[in-house]
């Protein structure tokens, strides 16, 4: 796995990771989870359950490995936000600041503490015939939220999905604690060690705020040239009455006036 994946995978630690093609662009970001056998449980970001397999199939050939799908053995809940790490340490009656496999009653599941994220975020993967024995401890004491409201929490936090962010450079989207610098090869490498080591990185991910819906994806200068262009955007007004953006924008132009079909837009801090 270390050949393929940007970060260091190791026998008695999990990590997030990212799997990029020849040209240093994101195709996968993923879990990869130490169970108590020999196996690691890869757990895809991704919407369609057979990218990540077909893609690791495809990268190792020359490795001895194994791979299965048991996409629907497991399931992910996500704990967000500050309290998260004190509310699962409360359920567990254990310091759950470790990823680790964990027993509760007569199930257990894998906790994956996410510290690539800018806030509190826990990945719980259950096997699917527990979930439900999960569900119900978690929401006697917190509540589920929509996925617009999901949304909004991730811009306001600046945190990206794969579906977003999939054939970008993982440097433009400041997913450096990602990657390793001091590992051996992997796809990918040179590219990203030369625009790291150059300072070749020439855009930046944003959060764009506007009176006005979003309607298109490109953004431009005063002047009518590219400044940059949407990687997502909410259709419903936030609370401040405002429309919210996830864009990548020209590091020269953050400080200049950027528009969006005409209409002036604005970086939110």
């Amino acid at each position: 796995m270390n050949r393929i994946t940007t970060n260091q995978i190791s026998e008695s630690l999990s990590t997030r990771t990212l799997l990029l093609d020849d040209n240093g662009r994101i195709i996968d970001n993923f879990l990869v989870l130490n169970s108590t056998t020999e196996d690691l449980l890869l757990v895809s970001d991704s919407s369609e359950i057979s990218d990540l397999y077909e893609q690791i199939t495809k990268y190792i050939i020359l490795e001895n490995i194994t791979i299965e799908d048991i996409s629907n053995s497991y399931k992910r809940i996500s704990l967000v936000g500050n309290g998260s790490y004190k509310f699962l340490s409360k359920i567990l009656k254990s310091n759950p600041l470790k990823s680790k496999n964990v027993f509760l009653d007569d199930f257990n599941f894998f906790v994956f503490i996410d510290k690539s994220k800018p806030i509190e975020w826990i990945d719980i993967i259950i096997q699917s015939k527990d979930l439900s024995k999960l569900e119900k401890i978690i929401l006697k004491n917190i509540s589920e939220i929509s996925d617009l409201d999901f949304k909004k929490f991730r811009f306001h936090h600046l945190v990206t999905v794969l579906d977003e962010i999939i054939g970008i450079n993982p440097l433009e989207l400041s997913l450096i604690n990602l990657i390793s610098f001091t590992k051996g090869c992997y796809i990918g490498q040179e590219v990203i060690a030369r625009m790291d080591t150059y300072s070749k990185v020439t855009r930046k991910l944003v959060r764009l705020q506007s009176d006005f819906p979003f309607q298109q994806k490109r953004i431009t200068t005063i002047n009518n040239k590219n400044a940059g262009h949407l990687i997502s955007y909410l259709s419903e007004e936030s609370q401040n009455n405002k429309f919210l953006a996830l864009a990548l924008i020209k590091n020269k132009e953050v400080v200049n006036s950027i528009f969006c079909g005409g209409k002036p837009v604005y970086i939110s801090d």
